[in-house]
């Protein structure tokens, strides 16, 4: 890492050069934790010297997504990743980050390049993505966009994704994210939300690549006021799984939902991370999280409700359910409030438990064989979180999921 600068300097010297040189100094500052996450786990995932340097040295150059913008209705693609979009309303700007850092370097550098994370991985991120996708939905527009992904498993890169909603904008956005190939490669995005007064989004985003893979990202939502931000989120694939999701809420009255799910089996590490940082008066935040955990897998939920002094009149709420399918598996949830005022209400829960026995034997004695009891079992857990949705394709990942667990792994 010693000469990363002159890799920014040559590989990467563009219109963010120094946002890129920023964001890598805040990681080189960043500390390193020294101490265990629990008395019996170092790292729930770990993110080592092999991951770090892969996301910062690994060359994507032949992997780019093309530059061209469509405003016109038109379908759109980007290509190289296979990123591939739906049909683009009028009012709505999609193209990929080297694009639109010519065509709107003003812009990102007014809303996005002051932005540079919380997290020591999202720093490097934020320094070393060599592109991504860029939405803009203009003031009053209303948009739906569908984006599908396929990630090369043998190359390691990183993305960044910048989506800006304007002013009484909606925007109900789905991400698909696959994989192809067979390869161990370490792929990082952030995700970043940059929402006007009174807009509203809602991100259903369903991660399944495969699980050789190590798969680490970044969702933050910067809310304005009054402005709503509904997300789900599902983690299905990839071998080692870092997923944070963060509401920045600095507007008063601005709502934030989560509604997430895990998978985790054979081998699989995964640590899911919701939370909350309110600083307006009157904020709202929900967060429901439930997984699933079969084989020798382990999954750790863990959320913040973070409000501020001046977050007045705010509500925050955090819930974590694992339910664990095999002896052998591993579970943990570490939900947090950081409260600084008297003036609002909180609260959080969490569980982690196995099957309930008297559910699967109520269900085998009406004649249900034992393994279609227990996915009835493990489909109904996970139902109070999944019938949130609306999104069709959301839904129906839901209940492939849940069919391929291996109730007796």
């Amino acid at each position: 890492m010693d000469n990363y600068l002159d890799t920014l300097k040559t590989r990467l010297n563009d219109s963010a050069y120094e946002y890129r040189r920023d964001a890598f100094l805040a990681f080189l500052r960043a500390p390193v934790r020294d101490y265990k996450e629990s008395p019996t786990v170092k790292d729930y995932v770990e993110i080592g010297k092999r991951e770090v340097e892969a996301l910062v040295y690994q060359d994507a150059s032949s992997s780019q997504l093309s530059t061209a913008t469509r405003e016109d209705g038109e379908d759109a693609a980007l290509y190289g990743l296979n990123f591939s979009v739906g049909k683009v309303q009028p009012g709505v700007i999609i193209t990929d980050m080297r694009g639109a850092m010519e065509e709107h370097l003003e812009t990102l550098r007014a809303k996005v390049f002051d932005k540079f994370g919380d997290d020591k991985i999202e720093f490097l991120i934020n320094s070393a993505w060599q592109n991504g996708y860029f939405i803009e939905v203009a003031d009053g527009a209303t948009a739906q966009v569908d984006i599908h992904v396929e990630w090369d498993s043998r190359i390691s890169y990183a993305l960044k994704n910048v989506v800006i909603v304007g002013r009484d904008a909606n925007l109900r956005l789905f991400e698909h994210d696959m994989s192809t190939g067979q390869g161990d490669g370490v792929h990082g995005k952030t995700i970043y939300f940059i929402m006007g007064q009174g807009s509203k989004v809602e991100f259903n985003y369903l991660q399944e690549k495969e699980k050789t893979t190590t798969d680490i990202t970044y969702v933050k939502s910067f809310q304005d006021r009054y402005s709503a931000f509904n997300i789900y989120h599902i983690n299905y694939g990839s071998a080692k799984v870092l997923f944070s999701n963060e509401s920045q809420q600095a507007g008063d009255y601005s709502d934030f939902r989560v509604n997430g799910i895990s998978f985790s089996a054979g081998t699989q590490k995964m640590d899911i991370r919701d939370s909350s940082f309110q600083l307006g008066i009157g904020s709202t935040s929900d967060i429901q999280v439930r997984g699933v955990v079969s084989g020798q897998s382990v999954t750790i939920h863990r959320g913040n409700v973070d409000l501020e002094e001046v977050a007045k009149k705010s509500s925050g709420f955090y819930d974590s359910k694992i339910l664990l399918l095999s002896k052998e598996g591993y579970a943990n949830s570490k939900p947090g409030l950081m409260i600084k005022n008297n003036d609002t209400r909180s609260k959080h829960a969490s569980a982690i438990s196995s099957l309930d026995e008297e559910q699967v034997f109520y269900l085998r004695s009406r004649g249900i064989p034992a393994g279609e009891a227990k996915s009835m079992v493990a489909e109904g857990f996970i139902a109070s979180v999944a019938d949130r949705a609306s999104h069709p394709r959301f839904r129906s990942a839901v209940e492939r999921f849940v069919k391929e667990l291996d109730i007796n792994a």
